[in-house]
């Protein structure tokens, strides 16, 4: 039987019971099984599942299902749940896909759709993809939200609905960058309950009416228990320490008239933020207090004034960074909360010279060349774009999702995609001059040297291609895989591994020149941050916040340096100029240093106080341009570590290394917006009294 006869036989069996009959299904989550990790806990847990009478209807394992997403894990994976009798529905989670050297795809072929919908008597229930590839943080593709919308405008008014996903949304402590556009696609439905993991702790909170729960890792002892009938929904969670259930909520079935707070308006007047809300509930009930934050800030206690429905608050504003931010208001009722929220544009001195938006997230890095901006976006398509008007110069659709950045010649654009396809277009109009296939996916950012092409593949091994027709020249097998960007120089190319080593290889053979291992473990590779070079020495970051240099002819380590006690090189990608390395670090005071890069003696160090992931630094007219991953960016001086300014782009998640084509840089967000700005400003950077 095929996997798609397969779950079309799943979704049969979930879908058996009539309206009105009593059925019961269970929460799971975080099980994290590994090659030899969590098996007997869960086969317990299995065993008590297989136990219970009557049997439930089906389980959700909302992600995190094996710990690094390897074929080997979920091979393990299924073995162990093979035991269970009752339907299971598997939902990705970042361990799934961060680690994972087969993805997103990997996941789909061993563990079922990345998305799925049923019904089971009158009621609906989704599972939604929450991942980001190769990332810890969230997301939700628009391509899945408008999935989501278009499923639920076709039920009856009043369907009663349950929601499942990884990352946990609606906290105040935003993980998934466009919560927000989830929570309203939702706000007009009966949805009844919202079921996440990620977290790692048992915990319920009330937003709009709706009920989110999380669980801890059912190895760590904790899942939820779901009865519902033609009048009501209950919901119990079971922990380890307890034994029997305790009752979490007791549910009417229909819909609830509930508390409506609306942001009617906000803008600026003078140098304050003046708001327009509007509060409506039916029995005339009025919060206990109100509160309001900017973006992922602290909630601040605010004051309102007016009555009845109609209310204004007042906040003074201070040191705001200019630029696109959404503004949250909650009412606080008891235990539950009522939100809603509005976008703010807050002037400055600088802002984009344009905006490209493409029909998917941007990750990778875009790619300047003689005037045109090349960006690879998440809905598997290349776009090409004029680098001074923003306008669109030709696109094509490779398939897959493109996560690495294109590499650019003269006369033609080479990109890999998930779907494992690397395709040679010519540079002038996109047409597609050759592709050819590997072993999906393809994450590494390809390297050109002369006319060989060296990327990586998810077989684990690094592959030499012809630039003429895109024939295998050359392998290298690796012991995992590659993501980031493979960088040419003197005849070779310089990749980092997940497998802890930084390989040097004959660019003509493939052969191995040198290779060095860092990291303490799998976890702290030289693996996201890419190799960069000055033609005598290659910098990489580790995940255990090291940096090295070593000499390019032989791999000899010429110095280390580590970097500041919770602030961690290995994620943001070094850049080398004019005798300096640059390079920012995973943390929240978000650190960006200059070092010597002789001796890796530091120059200065900048402090930009906003948390930093994947997006490293690129120059141009004495600045170097970074951004934070809630997408702050930002101006700092080459020559001080001054920060000179900064802007908020609008949400969106942010680990795309900025390009620069000397006159202006552009950068890519999540959102799937390519941002210009100028390269050389002038002016406070802050909104002030």
């Amino acid at each position: 039987m095929g996997k798609r006869a397969i779950w079309i036989c799943v979704l049969i069996l979930l879908s058996v019971t009539a309206r009105g009959e009593r059925f019961r299904f269970l929460h799971i989550t975080d099980t994290h099984i590994g090659v030899s990790a969590h098996h007997q806990e869960t086969r317990d847990y299995i065993q008590t599942f297989n136990a219970l009478t009557p049997q439930p209807a089906f389980i959700v394992n909302t992600g995190d299902c094996t710990e690094l997403g390897s074929a080997e894990e979920y091979r393990r994976y299924r073995e162990v749940m093979s035991e269970l009798r009752i339907p299971l529905i598997n939902v990705p989670g970042n361990h799934d896909v961060r680690w994972s050297a087969i993805g997103k795809e990997g996941f789909a072929k061993w563990l079922g759709p990345l998305r799925m919908h049923w019904e089971r008597g009158g009621y609906h229930f989704f599972a939604l993809d929450s991942t980001a590839l190769l990332e810890h943080h969230g997301h939700f593709e628009e391509a899945d939200l408008r999935w989501l919308e278009q499923r639920l405008r076709r039920l009856p008014k009043g369907t009663p609905v349950f929601l499942f996903f990884h990352h946990w949304v609606a906290t105040g402590q935003k993980m998934v960058d466009n919560e927000y556009r989830l929570l309203h696609l939702l706000a007009p439905y009966n949805v009844k309950a919202v079921f996440v993991g990620h977290g790692h702790k048992d915990t319920v909170w009330w937003r709009n009416g709706v009920l989110f729960l999380m669980a801890r890792g059912l190895y760590q002892g904790s899942y939820h228990q779901v009865e519902v009938d033609d009048s009501a929904v209950r919901i119990w969670r079971v922990v380890k320490e307890k034994g029997e259930p305790t009752l979490l909520a007791d549910l009417p079935r229909a819909p609830q008239r509930i508390p409506q707070l609306r942001v009617q308006s906000v803008r600026l007047q003078g140098n304050e933020l003046l708001a327009r809300l509007q509060w409506r509930a039916s029995d005339g009930t009025l919060p206990d207090r109100w509160e309001m934050c900017f973006d992922n800030d602290a909630w601040q206690a605010v004051t309102v004034q007016g009555g009845d429905s109609a209310f204004t608050a007042r906040v003074p504003l201070r040191d705001v960074i200019p630029g696109t931010h959404r503004v949250h208001f909650r009412a606080v009722c008891g235990e539950k909360r009522y939100e809603d929220a509005a976008v703010l544009e807050i002037p400055g001195a600088v802002r984009p010279l344009w905006v490209f938006r493409t029909g998917g997230s941007v990750k990778a890095q875009p790619i300047v060349y003689d005037g045109t901006v090349y960006i690879s976006s998440f809905d598997g398509t290349l776009y090409a774009v004029d680098v001074t008007s923003g306008r669109l110069r030709w696109k094509t659709f490779i398939g897959g999702t493109l996560i690495a950045a294109p590499a650019v010649t003269e006369e033609v654009v080479v990109i890999g995609s998930t779907s494992g396809t690397v395709a040679c277009l010519r540079r002038s109009d996109g047409h597609v001059l050759w592709r050819t296939s590997l072993p999906p996916p393809v994450f590494a950012s390809a390297g050109i040297y002369e006319e060989v092409i060296c990327t990586a593949a998810g077989d684990g091994k690094i592959y030499g291609l012809s630039l003429r027709d895109g024939s295998r020249l050359w392998e290298f097998q690796t012991g995992m895989f590659v993501q980031s960007r493979i960088t040419p120089v003197r005849g070779m190319f310089i990749v980092g591994c997940w497998d802890n080593h930084v390989y040097a290889l004959d660019a003509r053979t493939g052969a191995l020149r040198w290779k060095q291992k860092f990291g303490r473990s799998f976890y702290y590779a030289p693996a996201i941050g890419s190799p960069a070079t000055d033609g005598a020495r290659v910098v990489v970051p580790s995940n255990d916040g090291v940096l090295h240099a070593m000499r390019v002819a032989t791999g000899e380590v010429l110095w280390e340096v580590a970097s500041a006690q919770g602030n961690s090189f290995g994620y943001p990608s070094p850049l080398l100029k004019d005798g300096t390395v640059y390079c920012g670090a995973l943390g929240a005071r978000g650190l960006v240093y200059a070092l010597d890069v002789r001796t890796g003696q530091p120059r200065w160090v900048a402090e930009t106080g906003q948390v930093m992931y994947d997006s490293g630094c690129a120059s141009a007219q004495g600045y170097l341009f970074t951004a934070s991953v809630n997408g702050v960016v930002y101006w700092i001086e080459e020559s001080s570590g001054r920060i000179v300014r900064s802007y908020q782009l609008a949400e969106g998640h942010v680990f795309c290394v900025p390009e620069t084509d000397g006159e202006r840089f552009v950068i890519g967000s999540l959102n799937g917006t390519v941002y210009a700005f100028p390269a050389r400003v002038r002016g406070d950077e802050t909104f002030e009294k």
